[in-house]
């Protein structure tokens, strides 16, 4: 079966779960839209972002296939993005910051548990890191995504949306102490961190929350194919 063919809509599989409505509209109000956006519209961005996620899904599955593999991994999102160096490089710098918080985490760990007395020292490449370069470097005949490890380019379109944060610095002048507090709370609002000031989706988790959310779009599949740990972080992202 064709992509094509099994990209389906998610009101063709039934009512869609909607867990995403209050931290969007918060997120639309970050952008610019006003304090309390229509919740249709915060449906439809939801069920966009969800046959967003699904297209993207089966052709990282037709990589997984090729593989011979039954475990969606990072390495399928990296060869789906290896002719678009911009997102490509974005991903990379993402994952080496997951990699140095992971580090920080667990030099914290070891602190507390006095560090001083154990042979345990941190890793100086982290496991994203290693595992995207591996991946890369197997299929990179040119040097050119390897080379982007090292790019400190700037990022135009990320330039770009600098510009939407002076317009939200100049937005808040006119705000009172609470307004402050609340657009403040929207424009840290994402898909990737749970933002303590927000009340979870349906009480659960924020975590449990986005990975039902993101599991759905395994739903009638054919293949028995699970996504691993880096997988659900660049779906995330």
């Amino acid at each position: 079966m064709s992509v094509k063919e099994q990209e389906l809509s998610p009101m063709q599989s039934g009512k869609p779960q909607h867990w995403f409505i209050s931290d969007i509209q918060l997120m639309m109000h970050g952008m610019g839209d006003c304090n309390k956006p229509l919740h249709e519209s915060a449906v439809l961005v939801e069920e966009i972002t969800h046959q967003q996620i699904i297209t993207v899904l089966h052709r990282a599955l037709e990589v997984a296939s090729l593989r011979g593999t039954k475990t969606l991994g990072l390495e399928d999102f990296l060869f789906l993005m290896r002719k678009d160096k911009v997102k490509l490089r974005r991903l990379l710098r993402y994952m080496h910051l997951k990699d140095k918080k992971a580090q920080l985490h667990k030099a914290s760990s070891l602190d507390e548990e006095d560090a001083t007395e154990t042979d345990i020292k941190p890793a100086t490449t982290g496991r994203r890191r290693k595992t995207c370069y591996e991946f890369l470097s197997s299929i990179d005949q040119t040097g050119e995504l390897c080379a982007l490890f090292e790019d400190e380019e700037e990022d135009e379109i990320k330039y770009e949306r600098c510009y939407q944060s002076q317009r939200a610095e100049l937005t808040s002048r006119c705000m009172d102490p609470q307004q402050y507090l609340e657009f403040s709370e929207a424009r840290c609002t994402n898909f990737s961190e749970y933002n303590k000031g927000i009340q979870p989706p349906s009480n659960m988790s924020f975590a449990v929350a986005r990975q039902r959310s993101l599991e759905t779009g395994f739903s009638g599949l054919e293949a028995e194919v699970k996504p691993n740990q880096y997988a659900l972080e660049v779906l995330s992202y």
